[in-house]
């Protein structure tokens, strides 16, 4: 099994990103792969098969999707016409600080976590199929952030990094839009309720709101708080303090990080407010929990 590392695809280890568009001949196989980075595709032009997460899709002109690190897919194009992609690939901290203000964004958040995370627990179209319109547009951010790959001309990382921003908000937006305008996929209520309570249990530490999170299951807030509290006793907002306040328990226990650090590490932006949590949920602050562990 091919497992794809950075520094086969990025020149320099402060700009952990590369764009190439590649042409998949007619009938051609990419076998069963996986790589260290976030992956996100575009396709141009073409038709394939896409194998994901034991799952099969058929790939066409105007999708757009995230493949996240130590996911495991392979393509096979169609043998009537070659298919052309756009592969951007790139390190979560290319946009570290990016990412603080993109996550604030509810369009980026479904688009960008939610969406590739659900793929993998039930049978959700993990792509996001563009209008002509939009596929336009993406097109052409990406063919001008390929240009400027290429050339290197000065002040090229820049361009390329504010571009790069530029297409993630459109692609979230774009996706926001579209999922408007469609019907909610047929998929039971209670597949939608273990996929979310398993994407808090592993995602606890990223930011998402009760909106988010019943717009992308096509129900209403009042139904999703209902159905979410049927099934695990507590309200979203609830749950998630819960799991964060576990993951945050066990590093005071076994690390010696600063209680700070451990805060922000599980989500907590306000120092206060992870005291106020900690000790509803375990009756001791979280120095107190330590001293009782020594």
């Amino acid at each position: 099994m091919t497992v794809y590392r950075g520094e086969m695809f990025f020149q320099q280890d402060d700009f952990p990103f590369h764009i190439h568009r590649y042409t998949i001949t007619r009938g051609e196989h990419i076998p069963t792969h996986t790589h260290e980075f976030v992956e996100l595709v575009f396709v141009v032009e073409g038709a394939a098969i896409h194998e994901m997460s034991g799952h099969t899709y058929q790939l066409a002109a105007g999708d757009v999707f995230v493949v996240e690190p130590n996911v495991y897919h392979s393509y096979t194009c169609s043998p009537d016409k070659e298919t052309i992609v756009y592969n951007v690939l790139f390190n979560a901290s290319f946009l570290q600080q990016e990412m603080e203000v993109l996550q604030q964004m509810p369009s980026f958040v479904g688009f960008f976590y939610l969406v590739p995370f659900l793929r993998k627990s039930q049978s959700f179209i993990p792509y996001h199929p563009l209008f002509p319109a939009q596929r336009l547009q993406i097109q052409s951010h990406l063919q001008t952030i390929e240009d400027e790959f290429r050339q290197q001309r000065e002040g090229y990382q820049l361009m390329i990094k504010t571009r790069w921003i530029e297409c993630l908000v459109w692609l979230s937006r774009y996706h926001q839009e579209n999922r408007n305008s469609q019907k909610p996929s047929a998929i039971s209520d209670q597949a939608w309720m273990d996929s979310i309570v398993n994407y808090v249990e592993l995602h606890y530490y990223q930011p998402f709101t009760l909106q988010q999170l019943s717009q992308l299951c096509g129900m209403s807030v009042s139904s999703f708080t209902a159905k979410f509290k049927d099934a695990t006793g507590l309200s979203l907002v609830d749950y998630k303090h819960t799991v964060q306040v576990r993951h945050a328990a066990n590093l005071l226990q076994t690390t010696d990080k600063k209680v700070l650090d451990i805060a922000l590490e599980v989500g907590f932006g306000d120092i206060s407010f992870f005291n106020r949590m900690f000790r509803k949920h375990t009756g001791v602050t979280p120095r107190e929990y330590r001293r009782k562990q020594d």
